[in-house]
């Protein structure tokens, strides 16, 4: 029996000796902390509806809904000695606060920025700190910020939108609608050409590698819709008219918004 005790008295102070080391390993790894999105975020170009003149910014969107659309995001911008820092601190509530649940949403503008890589911070109220880069050249737009925590980016690079792009969408919320939006789109075509755009994000939509084309939620609708990007070949005036003639038709009017890089129709 006294070889038996001497046999496991070993046995459990090698097994003690490996917890020991394995306790000791473990506190030697650094801790990683993963915080979940509150935002999504986009690198985006606005635009004036007047005069389409594009601002710089971060599209900014809740990723929780709040009780009423209208909600906007709190944030400051500093531009400091070539560094580029922006916080985001919270959202505001609209007043008054009526209709169905909404994700916060916002356009933060950075303004006009030289040709150059600019030191790049997105911080949510001075708690959590992502540090990267953004690089301008030409009209294009790439950011990047490594394992970013508490928001997600969506779209990293925006590429430039060239002059004489239109865009937009037919509403076709039931059948009636849908043979008129088609008919408006043939009518389209005989003002405007392909985009010939390459694939990529272009703020207010994104083309597929396929030629796909998604509208943005900055603009997207709530109900069905077709949609259009287009490269326009006549005057704006002769889209004014051929958008008013369908708005404005007595029997079946079509709701179609329709935005240009000289503004919104």
């Amino acid at each position: 029996m006294r070889n038996l005790h001497c046999l496991r008295l070993p046995l459990l102070l090698g097994i003690l000796v490996s917890l020991i080391a394995a306790c000791r390993i473990e506190d030697d790894k650094d801790v990683v902390v993963t915080i979940p999105p509150e935002y999504r975020v986009d690198v985006f170009q606005d635009r004036a509806p007047t005069d389409g003149t594009p601002t710089f910014g971060l599209w900014v969107e809740s990723m929780a809904k709040f009780e009423c659309p209208g909600f906007g995001i709190d944030a400051s911008v500093a531009l400091l000695g070539g560094r580029i820092e922006v916080t985001i601190l919270g959202v505001q509530r609209p007043s008054p606060c009526v209709g169905d649940s909404a994700t916060a949403k916002q356009f933060i503008p950075l303004g006009h920025l030289d040709d150059g890589t600019y030191p790049f911070s997105l911080s949510l109220r001075d708690v959590i700190v992502n540090n990267g880069t953004l690089q301008v050249e030409n009209g294009r737009y790439v950011l990047s910020l490594p394992n970013p925590q508490g928001v997600e980016v969506q779209n990293y690079v925006l590429k430039h939108l060239p002059d004489g792009i239109i865009w937009g969408y037919a509403a076709t919320p039931d059948e009636p609608s849908m043979p008129i939006a088609d008919k408006f789109l043939t009518d389209l075509k005989t003002l405007t050409a392909e985009n010939d755009l390459a694939p990529g994000f272009y703020s207010y939509f994104t083309i597929s590698g396929t030629g796909v084309i998604s509208l943005h939620g900055r603009i997207s609708p709530a109900e069905a819709a077709s949609v259009f990007v287009r490269r326009l070949l006549s005057s704006p005036d002769s889209l004014k008219g051929l958008l008013q003639n369908y708005r404005n038709d007595q029997q079946q009017p079509l709701t179609v918004k329709c935005w240009t890089t000289g503004g919104e129709l």
